[in-house]
């Protein structure tokens, strides 16, 4: 019998840097971005801001975002997203908060 595999949703406020190479719309890279972080999939990205600079875009972006709890449910959801983010490269963690499951 296989064990289920459960996840918990996090919202967070995160820095993107997006190369202006990068294919696609701002929106596509920042999510290229973070889903190249281990261990969290991008449920919903939104655009809040960003800045233009020489060789990319710093984006300032709302994302809902999906991470497995199964290796250790106990842990702080928050703060293991958040190291997760921080440790992404040109990605840096603003806010991380838990969003509580419906019902």
């Amino acid at each position: 019998m296989a064990a289920a595999i459960h996840s918990q949703t996090v919202e967070a406020t995160v820095t993107v840097r997006v190369s202006q190479a990068a294919a696609g719309d701002l929106a596509a890279g920042a999510r290229a971005q973070l889903e190249q972080v281990d261990g969290v999939d991008v449920q919903n990205l939104s655009i809040a801001g960003l800045q233009p600079g020489l060789n990319d875009t710093t984006v300032e972006a709302v994302a809902t975002l999906s991470v497995p709890d199964a290796d250790r449910p106990s842990e702080r959801v928050t703060e293991r997203v958040a190291d997760r983010l921080a440790d992404g490269f040109g990605v840096e963690p603003e806010r991380v908060e838990r969003v509580e499951p419906p019902g």
